[in-house]
């Protein structure tokens, strides 16, 4: 599978021809409405997204982005929260799906759960599997011992909000969060995007041997063996 990271928590996923856009935070409506710039340009116009659903785990607006929904496909399958739902439907989505902790839907070539997640707003966690492989993104969440029942579904990837402020975790939390999981690689997310909310990745990466950090906007492929970055395309 192939695994880029878009910024902040937002992923585009793709196994076997079938895509998966997660988070993704794609406008500078932040800054619009309260002057917060982003500091990485956007990686994809979202006019030019082709997916199996597009998934929002709250309706924060950097995860889901009313400034990018507005300008995709309004034929996209939008999977979020209640409250998410309704702005999109707002938006003009058609295909839109309200999903909560505990439910499971086979997207494309993707088996989805929704898990826990502890935030400010109603949110949720993703866990992902494809191709034998099993991914777990926390979206935003606080610290939270009920994470780490996410270890029994045994992931191998696990991708950690560390930015420690509005309602998320901070990165020594995230490090124990990765160490009760369990997860065979673990992965910072939920930094650099904006001046006033950020982190240092290395906070986390130093403290997990079995860790790294993905470059922006580069493509990786995702296996048995672990990440490796792919030439050609975005990767450099």
């Amino acid at each position: 599978m192939k695994i880029t990271w878009l910024g902040q928590s937002g992923y585009l996923l793709e196994s076997r021809g079938s895509r998966l856009v997660l988070d993704p935070y794609l406008s500078d409506v932040v800054n619009r409405l309260f002057g917060r710039a982003r500091l990485a340009e956007a990686p994809i116009d979202p006019k030019t997204i082709r997916a199996d659903a597009v998934i929002c785990t709250h309706a924060h607006l950097d995860h889901l982005d009313p400034d990018a929904l507005e300008e995709m496909d309004k034929g996209l399958s939008l999977i979020t929260t209640k409250e998410g739902a309704e702005k999109g439907k707002e938006l003009g989505f058609s295909r839109v799906k309200a999903i909560r902790e505990g439910d499971q839907l086979l997207i494309g070539e993707w088996e989805l759960t929704a898990v826990y997640a502890r935030h400010t707003t109603e949110a949720f966690g993703v866990l992902l599997r494809a191709e034998g492989l099993a991914l777990y993104f926390s979206g935003d969440t606080l610290f939270d011992r009920r994470l780490f029942e996410i270890g029994k579904e045994k992931p191998d990837a696990a991708f950690l909000c560390i930015n420690g402020k509005l309602g998320n975790m901070n990165a020594k939390e995230a490090v124990a969060v990765a160490g009760e999981i369990g997860a065979r690689w673990n992965i910072p997310n939920h930094y650099g995007m904006f001046a006033s909310n950020t982190e240092d990745p290395k906070k986390f990466t130093g403290a997990l041997s079995n860790s790294f950090e993905m470059e922006f906007n580069t493509p990786y492929l995702f296996g048995k063996d672990g990440f490796q970055k792919q030439r050609g395309e975005n990767g450099r």
